[in-house]
């Protein structure tokens, strides 16, 4: 009986932490992102009453957090080959992007659990490449709900800069 209650309530726990996240790709053709996922978000295991996790690309229920939060967010894209990867955070006002303070811009130390810098392509099994990268979510950021991008970004030997990928998605900051 008490092994059929902790399963239950095992059960419940993870249904209630798993981490699911509305994102959509900038560019709707590109298909590069293969999965986005945090880990730590605080969600209701409904949203709205009643209804189960859903999302329309970046429309849905937000990725939660408190300030002071350390959160993971990882990240799988099809990877063409890279030379130098920086990232970019925005929180897209409606007037216009404002870059999000407090994050690490320098990307490759978190790519293929650091050991990606130059990527010859193709990094992991399948062609993908994946960025598992920590977050503080600073005591200074306001409480509310961003709409945020995050543009992933590769620097060339000759200076030039390409976008790998970029995608949007919401977070609340509680």
């Amino acid at each position: 009986m008490n092994f059929m209650y902790f399963g239950i309530i095992g059960a419940v726990f993870i249904q209630l932490s798993t981490a699911k996240i509305c994102w959509k790709e900038c560019t709707e053709d590109t298909n590069i992102i293969k999965s986005v996922d945090f880990e730590g978000c605080r969600r209701r295991s409904t949203y709205p009453d009643k209804e189960d996790f859903w999302c329309e690309g970046n429309r849905g229920p937000p990725c939660s957090l408190l300030r002071g939060d350390e959160t993971i967010i990882d990240i799988s894209w099809i990877d063409f080959g890279h030379t130098n990867l920086t990232q970019a955070v925005f929180w897209e006002s409606g007037f216009m992007d404002i870059p999000w303070v407090g994050m690490d811009t320098e990307a490759c130390k978190y790519v293929n659990d650091g050991a990606s810098c130059p990527g010859e392509g193709n990094s992991l099994e399948g062609g993908l490449s994946k960025v598992h990268f920590p977050i503080e979510v600073l005591m200074v950021y306001p409480a509310g709900t961003y709409n945020l991008k995050w543009k992933m970004l590769d620097t060339k030997e000759d200076g030039s800069v390409k976008e790998v990928f970029c995608f949007r998605f919401p977070m609340r900051i509680m």
